[in-house]
C-alpha cells in the first residue's frame, strides 16, 4: 500500500507537475478500485537528500515512495506514474 511519497527537488515546473500529477492518478486508482488511499505527500527542498539515495542533483526531482525511488529525473508519461502506483498498492 501506498504511505508516504516525497519529492526531493527545489520548488520547479517538474516537480509541481509530479505532484499534480500523483494526486490526480491517486484518485483515479481509488475510484477504479473503490477504496480510499492514505498517504501523506511531502516535498523536500533539501536537494543534498538525493546523496541519502545515491543520486545527484542532475538526477532530480527525485520521487521516493514509502522510501524508496520510484523515479529519479522527469517522468514523461502519466502511464508510467500509474503502473508504479499500482505496483505499490499490489505490495503488502
Amino acid at each position: 500500500m501506498i504511505r508516504t511519497i516525497q519529492i526531493i527537488c527545489k520548488p520547479c515546473h517538474k516537480c509541481e507537475l509530479m505532484k499534480q500529477r500523483i494526486k490526480f492518478l491517486i484518485q483515479c486508482l481509488e475510484f477504479k478500485h473503490h477504496i480510499k488511499i492514505k498517504y501523506a505527500l511531502e516535498h523536500i527542498k533539501d536537494i543534498r537528500k538525493a546523496e541519502d539515495y545515491g543520486l545527484n542533483i542532475t538526477q532530480l526531482p527525485l520521487t521516493l515512495i514509502n522510501g524508496e525511488v520510484a523515479f529519479a529525473g522527469h517522468v514523461k508519461g502519466d502511464h508510467i506514474v500509474r503502473m508504479k502506483l499500482e505496483e505499490f498498492m499490489r505490495r503488502d
